[in-house]
């Protein structure tokens, strides 16, 4: 009989440590943290970690009512296996180092292993014992209102009511946080949509005219191969009218060009900005080749968040 109280002991010490190394913490996961979760499993595993989010709150209470059983049948074993108050000692003083083991990461590798090796199984426990849930009472999962990232930030920011926060402060904000990751091949216009004259053309009406109705400003001065060679600013033309007769473009273009990369930075493009005194800069692709023209007020479109209603 004391050989098999032994025996018990020990797979209750077992017992103890796998079930206090399961730190179900890491399963107390927010909506969004969740569903980004969800999207690497998939069947069954997909099924049972969808239940595992639903029934956390049984599954946390279903470990407190199992860690304490075992651990009053462990004061009870010691007890009858000693004397009742030296058995106490030696179940206070085990109780202490299964909870010291329980921090290593080793033990809580494999508690995690077998824990979702049988997660099934713990999950139809927690499910089938509701009624003593009920008297015992559940815990409330905890609320995770600090976002874990970015992008659980703007999944936040979607879900606001727009009592609080309007569709049209929505997408500002949406549109200032994507700024930190943009680069100027995001905000840029493509050089198949830039307006450019060439430099030997004449500033003639039917020309000027044209590039009035394009309802910009500034134009690259690029030749037939799409070589730019400056830029050209209405606003610099000095007298329309004379322009209109014989002014040819290079003479009133501004040779100074300014150029960035496609993959610069939305904040490093600010700087160019500033440094080069510039309203419209050049955009390089990776082969170093004309690819686009980006604006001061693209950049400022998107970095202080004005979107059309």
């Amino acid at each position: 009989m004391t050989t098999f109280l032994w025996v018990v002991l020990g797979l209750d010490h077992l017992f103890l440590l796998l079930i206090g190394g399961t730190k179900l913490d890491q399963f107390e996961l927010s909506e969004f943290a969740f569903r980004e979760q969800l999207a690497h499993h998939s069947g069954k595993t997909a099924k049972l970690r969808r239940s595992l989010f639903k029934h956390l709150p049984e599954v946390r209470l279903l470990q407190r009512v199992e860690l304490v059983t075992a651990g009053i049948v462990l004061v009870a074993l010691y007890s009858h296996l000693w004397q009742p108050v030296l058995g106490t000692v030696y179940a206070a003083i085990s109780l202490l180092i299964i909870t010291a083991l329980t921090r290593l990461s080793l033990l809580q590798t494999l508690s995690l292993h077998l824990f979702e090796a049988t997660l099934e199984l713990v999950l139809k426990t927690a499910v089938s014992l509701q009624p003593l849930w009920y008297l015992i009472g559940l815990p409330k999962r905890k609320e995770l209102a600090q976002p874990s990232s970015i992008e659980e930030f703007t999944d936040q920011l979607r879900r606001l009511p727009s009592t609080v926060l309007s569709p049209l402060r929505r997408q500002r904000l949406e549109s200032v946080l994507e700024s930190e990751t943009k680069t100027v091949k995001a905000i840029m216009t493509p050089k198949k949509r830039v307006v450019m004259v060439e430099p030997s053309a004449t500033l003639g009406p039917i020309v000027l005219s044209d590039l009035e109705k394009s309802g910009h400003g500034h134009f690259p001065v690029a030749t037939k191969k799409g070589e730019p060679e400056g830029i050209l600013t209405l606003a610099g033309v000095s007298d329309l009218e004379q322009a209109k007769q014989r002014v040819v473009v290079r003479e009133q273009m501004s040779s100074h060009v300014s150029w960035v990369e496609e993959d610069t930075s939305l904040y490093e493009l600010a700087a160019a900005f500033l440094q080069e005194k510039q309203y419209l800069i050049l955009v390089r692709n990776l082969e170093g080749n004309f690819s686009g023209v980006v604006t001061i007020a693209d950049l400022m479109k998107h970095l202080l968040g004005i979107v059309k209603d």
